[in-house]
């Protein structure tokens, strides 16, 4: 008698389960669908999103103004920037001239595009960046934004 109890305790448990998982998928079936198809459809980026760094275009120059201060290698916590500037002229600012950055090992923490003090730095909203080796993820970021044109 006891065996019959618990099979039919088991029976009923089981239909009881099946009955909820109906219930959910039914529930979803006439939901507006949620699912972006993603190579033909973007998905679309929150506000606040932050890709990886990238230098800013100004319009007034037309170019980036990073000023090879050493502001954002220094505060790196990962150690993944190096800049070099160059002083054309006596009376000139400093310019960076290249701009490195390693992103296989950035952790995007932000305070390099906070210590900024030109502003020359910004998040990127790209989200599809891919690298083939280690190597292809150390960037010239001044060489990126002149191939990128105006």
């Amino acid at each position: 008698m006891n065996a019959v109890v618990r099979y039919l305790r088991d029976v009923f448990s089981g239909a009881w389960s099946l009955a909820m998982g109906m219930s959910v998928t039914l529930r979803y079936m006439f939901k507006p669908v949620s699912t972006v198809q993603y190579p033909r459809e973007a998905m679309p980026l929150p506000e606040v999103y932050r890709g990886h760094i990238e230098l800013r275009r100004f319009a007034e120059t037309g170019s980036h103004g990073c000023v090879a201060c050493g502001e954002c290698f220094r505060i790196c916590p990962s150690g993944v920037i190096k800049v070099q500037g160059l002083k054309e002229e006596a009376d000139r600012p400093n310019r960076a001239v290249f701009y490195f950055i390693d992103f296989s090992r950035c952790s995007l923490c932000g305070l390099c595009v906070e210590v900024c003090p030109e502003s020359a730095l910004a998040f990127s909203k790209v989200y599809e960046e891919v690298g083939v080796s280690r190597y292809s993820t150390v960037v010239d970021l001044i060489a990126r934004l002149e191939s990128q044109g105006a």
